[in-house]
């Protein structure tokens, strides 16, 4: 192997100074702290270094060393993983370099999906009474709308005016005038359990906030809204909230209502005066009664007066009408444990026009409905629960008690005072007391 001697390099002008460092000062060192620098015989390894000058210029040097893979690279700054350049203009990206640009450009959707649960998911959250087989039983209400009963009109319209996401919470065990008084406190307890279904889904969670009703004519109204808003939610804690319904905890329980009237309620009216438990006498009573020539002309000049899904034709929605009937039966007891039946009557609406199902359902509560064998039976006065506020029973006949796991109010959990009324008109012809 040849030994090359060394060759100093000749010196190079010095560069102006940057205006960002000081410009080069000399120091003197005392002859004493010289060092003097070892010059080998033989060979010397040193740094090149390659100037490269402006090339709007000068042609750059055509140094070999410019195009070693250890020359210094012109990157000033760290390219980010979503802005990857090609290492040359003119590379073409190989199909397996394409597939991981392709999952890179996805990768935030992909933590954020495996970073969160699932919306539809059943809550496993201890403090909540868990969805039993089948669901909760079904609130029944008089009308679309009455989550929005006796509200003050300015404050309906202030609720109108606040963005989605929104909800509406209406609270168990409360009664209307309890919701008045007790506004603030019930509120918070809202918000606390409402955060705590929202961070189960989501780490970062907006602030929620619950508005309490006011009533209609403030502190002389005789009637009181059940409602409260809550708004600022993000639409996954909506979905959870909406999708479970009943949200059962220690210090509180509440329905999640979504805040609009997607279709009438099912709950047509109450019958009384039957002398028989068996519901398909019933049943059968109501369809004699409905599929009379006159009975059915009439159903059939509501339905005329709206517009039907589908351009439906008006006789067959009158046949779907009839056709989803449905009966449920409540065993009242009088003294001595004697039978006193009476039976909800169930059907779906195939519009969601208010007026329409209004005349209807008026129409049919006037109707009555006999029987060969076991009596005759009339429209009756609807209870309100005072646990869930469905009007399908009083509070001694209340399903949710019976509910697994149940962590809501008990059916006794109230004094005497609260016991459930039925509403509309009594036999006597006396109001009946509703909240």
């Amino acid at each position: 192997m040849d030994l090359i001697p060394y060759q100093p390099d000749p010196p190079s002008p010095p560069s102006p100074p940057s205006p960002q460092s000081p410009p080069d000062t000399l120091t003197q060192v005392g002859q004493g702290n010289r060092v003097h620098p070892f010059q080998p015989d033989l060979l010397i390894y040193k740094e090149f270094k390659v100037t490269v000058k402006n090339s709007n210029t000068e042609t750059p040097p055509t140094n070999d060393l410019t195009h070693s893979i250890h020359a210094p690279q012109n990157q000033p700054v760290d390219q980010a993983m979503g802005n990857l350049l090609s290492p040359t203009g003119s590379h073409a990206p190989t199909p397996e370099e394409k597939e991981i640009l392709a999952h890179l450009a996805l990768a935030n959707l992909n933590r954020a999906a495996l970073g969160q649960n699932n919306v539809n998911q059943v809550t496993t959250l201890p403090q909540f009474t868990p969805t039993p087989d089948g669901g909760f039983p079904i609130v029944h209400m008089s009308h679309a709308a009455q989550i929005f009963d006796h509200l003050d009109n300015r404050v309906l319209l202030a609720w109108f005016q606040v963005p989605h996401p929104k909800l509406m919470i209406r609270v168990f065990d409360h009664s209307g005038k309890d919701v008045t008084e007790r506004a603030a406190i019930i509120a918070e307890r809202i918000h606390a359990n409402v955060t705590a279904i929202a961070e189960s889904i989501q780490h970062d969670t907006p602030p929620i906030r619950v508005s309490p009703p006011q009533p209609q004519g403030g502190k002389d109204a005789k009637s009181f809204p059940l409602g409260f808003l809550v708004h600022s939610v993000s639409n996954e804690t909506k979905t959870l909230l909406l999708n479970q319904c009943i949200w059962s905890a220690a210090d509180l329980t509440f329905e999640a209502l979504p805040f609009n009237c997607a279709h009438p309620p099912k709950l047509l009216f109450s019958l009384e005066g039957f002398t028989t438990l068996d519901p398909t006498i019933i049943s059968q009573a109501i369809a004699e009664t409905w599929n009379q020539e006159e009975t059915r002309h009439r159903i059939e000049s509501f339905f005329s007066t709206c517009s039907l899904p589908d351009d439906k034709p008006i006789y067959k929605a009158t046949q779907e009408f009839i056709a989803s009937c449905r009966i449920e039966l409540l065993d009242f007891k009088i003294s001595g444990g004697l039978s006193v039946p009476r039976y909800n009557v169930f059907a779906t609406s195939p519009t969601n026009d208010a007026k329409t199902w209004t005349d209807l359902r008026i129409y049919l509560t006037t109707l009555t409905y006999p029987t060969s064998l076991d009596g005759r039976g009339t429209t009756s006065a609807l209870f309100d629960c005072q646990i869930c506020h469905s009007l399908t029973h009083p509070r001694g006949l209340c399903p949710f008690p019976l509910t697994p796991l149940w962590n809501g109010p008990k059916a006794g959990s109230r004094s005497s005072k609260n016991a459930s009324r039925p509403t509309g008109r009594t036999r006597g012809g006396k109001p009946g007391r509703s909240t």
